[in-house]
């Protein structure tokens, strides 16, 4: 069998990108909420962050779909929007100051980010029978 590597697509390197924010961003949420038991200040930042995640896991999310329709990885649209529809209810969660559900939930959502970043970074590849040539729309 050949195994043949795609070009670089650009919905890969949306897709990259964006989720490698956004585990970013959720690693930070994670240490400035540690850091909130003793200083109420930080607060607004965590809210503004917690906003800022939502939006890199929504771009993460739209991009994976396309992504995973062109490489035909079917995989990482459901993690995507698993991820958002998690840091959705655990965002609302914190408006409403229900503490210990949102920081597990907190947990689940870095995990899952880190999980959906590192699915980013495999490389697209079309295996074939040997002989086959990829590109070939006649050699069937």
């Amino acid at each position: 069998m050949a195994i043949t590597r795609l070009q670089p697509l650009l919905s890969h390197t949306v897709f990259r990108w964006a989720s490698g924010l956004s585990a970013l961003v959720a690693l930070a949420l994670g240490v400035l909420g540690s850091l909130m038991g003793g200083n109420p200040d930080l607060r607004p930042v965590h809210a503004i962050l917690a906003m800022v995640f939502l939006g890199t896991s929504l771009v993460s999310a739209l991009s994976g779909m396309r992504y995973g329709k062109q490489a035909n990885n079917r995989s990482v649209a459901p993690i995507g929007f698993g991820v958002l529809a998690v840091g959705a209810v655990q965002y609302a969660l914190g408006e409403l100051a229900v503490t210990w559900p949102h920081m597990l939930l907190g947990l689940l959502v870095i995990l899952g980010a880190g999980i959906l970043f590192v699915r980013s970074l495999q490389q697209p590849v079309v295996v074939t029978a040997a002989g086959q040539d990829a590109g070939d729309p006649d050699a069937r």
